[in-house]
């Protein structure tokens, strides 16, 4: 009795273990496991690439999203860890959530499956992690890929090789830095404003604008704002450089940061040369110097010529100067005219020096013409 006993109880031990690995689930997948999509599970990306090679497993897996060149360790493959509550964490960051499986067996402790899928004659089962996960373990590592905009795409469980996806969630902003467009404005005609416009999220910096102006010269500059100054006239196409960091350092260009500006040829004026009172003289009008030129004509203008005539007129005689335009011919007479005829003076009788004795001599003589004087004409009367 006590023999059939002991072979019960070893049958009993023997049916329990067998039903026990019968039930096991994925999550007791950290060995090598029926319930596996992959037996002994994808722990490195080269036994990975070896179970893709499988057909079945690569019909499987490419109904999850994932392909050939996810296995290569592309599509910006990262590492995480997926819990019995549905999260994909990577990096910190929950990227996807509701997780769902699918495992190589249906266990006898699991509900019915979400679904299943066939892939080269074989079957496979569909349950969320919390249904999948039943032995106590509550996350496992897996490979996580992403899109270029950090989006979850779909991962597989490590330690077991099966596929796992959940809705992703919005991933932060991706640091970009972009060149959005530059102005220029004309300052006068050779001197121009330069100004570009940026744009920076997800925590890209701006450190600088380097500015090609286009004539050989270049600037780099914290400012978005710059002016120059060409030398010669011409077309010069100008484009702007904005440099920053992104998760690195970045130099961002565009069509749109380009821009091509004209400088006209300096204008020329006609001027008045004040030394030589010449006009028109013909300057560029960067040249023009008040001292020496201007711009009005009549600085140039000679003096009117004058003229030396005889002006006779109310019975005067005289010599003046006139302008050229005033010779009035009635009065205006030729120099000559105004020449006085020269005449000989006549000398006046010179006294004889006398003296005291002479002056009574000649009061005497005096004296006596005027008494025969008197005398004649009382005897002119008698007769």
């Amino acid at each position: 009795m006590d023999k059939f006993k002991k072979i019960g109880i070893a049958i009993s031990l023997g049916i329990a273990l067998i039903g026990g690995i019968w039930l096991a689930s994925p999550s007791q997948a950290a060995g090598c496991n029926r319930f596996n999509v992959v037996y002994c599970g994808t722990n490195s990306l080269s036994e990975l690439q070896s179970a893709y090679s499988r057909a079945e497993i690569r019909s499987l897996y490419n109904q999850w999203y994932i392909n050939d060149t996810m296995v290569q360790g592309g599509s910006n493959m990262r590492e995480g860890v997926v819990d019995s509550s549905g999260n994909i964490t990577v990096d910190g960051r929950v990227v996807a959530t509701n997780a769902v499986t699918v495992q190589a067996k249906a266990g006898t402790r699991q509900p019915s499956p979400q679904r299943t899928y066939s892939a080269a004659g074989y079957t496979y089962y569909q349950y969320t992690t919390g249904q999948s996960f039943v032995d106590g373990v509550t996350s496992y590592r897996v490979y996580a890929w992403f899109d270029d905009d950090g989006k979850f795409i779909t991962g597989v469980i490590k330690d077991c090789g099966n596929p796992v996806w959940g809705p992703p969630t919005t991933p932060p902003a991706k640091p970009a830095l972009t060149c959005d467009v530059l102005q220029t404005t004309e300052v006068s005609r050779d001197t121009f404003k330069f100004s570009a416009k940026a744009t920076v999220k997800g925590g890209a910096t701006i450190t600088s604008y380097t500015y090609d102006f286009g004539d050989g010269m270049t600037q780099t500059t914290t400012s978005s704002e710059i002016q120059h100054t060409y030398a010669k006239p011409g077309n010069y196409k100008v484009k702007v450089t904005v440099n920053g960091k992104e998760n690195g350092d970045v130099k961002r260009e565009s069509p749109s940061c380009e821009k091509t500006v004209t400088v006209k040829p300096e204008p020329e004026i006609q001027v008045c040369d004040l030394k030589t009172n010449k006009y028109p003289v013909t300057i560029k009008e960067s040249e023009l110097d008040e001292k020496k030129y201007s711009k009005n004509p009549n600085d140039c203008k000679e003096a009117p010529a004058k003229i030396k005539v005889c002006v006779i007129e109310n019975g005067k005689k005289y010599i003046a100067e006139i302008k050229k335009e005033e010779f009035n011919k009635a009065i205006h007479k030729d120099l000559s005219e105004c020449k006085e005829n020269p005449t000989t003076p006549t000398p006046s009788p010179e006294l004889p020096t006398t003296g005291a004795g002479d002056v009574i001599m000649s009061a005497l003589g005096l004296g006596g013409l005027t008494t025969a004087v008197i005398a004649y004409v009382v005897s002119r009367r008698q007769l």
